[in-house]
């Protein structure tokens, strides 16, 4: 059982998504403006296979010598490529998760927690937690763009026709689905909560900014192809059957408006620890 569960969840995941170039774009953003000289012991939470630890690592360039970068995931087969990517004397990899960090690493510099914060059933706690691993005037950064404001003015039409579509083809198919054209947002949260829960666990007010990608259709398919997504869109719906539907869905929404690629809205917040 839980290796079927293990093989879902990889068929399902995340990773196809990330490898488009404007993953790395968002991600570079909060890199860029956290790790700086000063800021030495350095926790990338949420690693994974280890793609933002190595632009913290090309970040700090010559600075390495003098940091600690720790990478921290629940995942032991992503902790395991991140350590055959990333070989340096200055870096580690520790198997652990978000919601006790704290026992984990404690005084650093910075966490970087990014494409994550979506996943965790309780933000406020883990909030909490990375307040307490950081020293006072530490920075706490994160981004998505799964929260209520992902959707670029204008385009919220054609993520509902999509869904629609989606819908369609399930019934087609025999399968009944309770349907909201809402289902997707209902699920995440805003920035300016976001921001409170920032304050409530003991950060300054965050800043934060709107980075705008544009999604090709490849992204498209990716993102449909992803648990959280399908789960949110098609609530109560297998993931298999959630997806095909996705993916024939989105051919159907595209043919009927003409739309190739989509902006959508990334949330980076960073946010100072009092």
């Amino acid at each position: 059982m839980q290796a079927r569960c293990e093989d879902e969840a990889q068929r399902f995941s995340f990773e196809a998504f990330t490898r488009h170039p404007f993953f790395t774009e968002v991600n570079r953003w909060i890199v860029e403006r956290v790790i700086c000289p000063g800021r030495r012991k350095i926790v990338d939470l949420g690693c994974g296979p280890g793609a933002v630890t190595k632009l913290i690592v090309e970040r700090l360039g010559e600075d390495a010598d003098n940091a600690e970068v720790i990478g921290i995931d629940p995942s032991q087969s992503a902790l395991a490529k991140a350590r055959a990517a990333i070989q340096s004397q200055w870096v580690r990899f520790v198997e652990g998760s978000a919601e006790w960090v704290s026992r984990l690493v404690s005084s650093a510099d910075a966490v970087v927690f990014l494409n994550a914060i979506h996943l965790v059933p309780d933000k406020a706690q883990v909030m909490g937690e990375i307040r307490k691993a950081l020293k006072p005037g530490g920075v706490f950064a994160f981004n998505t763009t799964f929260f209520n404001g992902a959707y670029v003015e204008g385009t919220s039409a054609f993520w509902r026709r999509w869904i629609v579509r989606a819908v369609q083809v399930l019934r087609e198919r025999g399968l009944d689905v309770k349907h909201s054209a809402h289902a997707v947002a209902r699920e995440f949260l805003t920035a300016d909560q976001y921001a409170d829960l920032c304050v409530q666990a003991g950060f300054a007010r965050p800043s934060v900014e709107f980075v705008r990608i544009e999604m090709t259709p490849e992204s498209l398919e990716d993102i449909g192809h992803f648990s959280l997504f399908i789960e949110g869109a098609l609530p109560g719906v297998p993931l298999e059957q959630g997806a095909d539907a996705l993916h024939e869905g989105l051919r159907r929404a595209r043919e009927e408006t003409g739309v190739a690629n989509v902006p959508r809205n990334w949330l980076e917040c960073v946010a100072v620890a009092k």
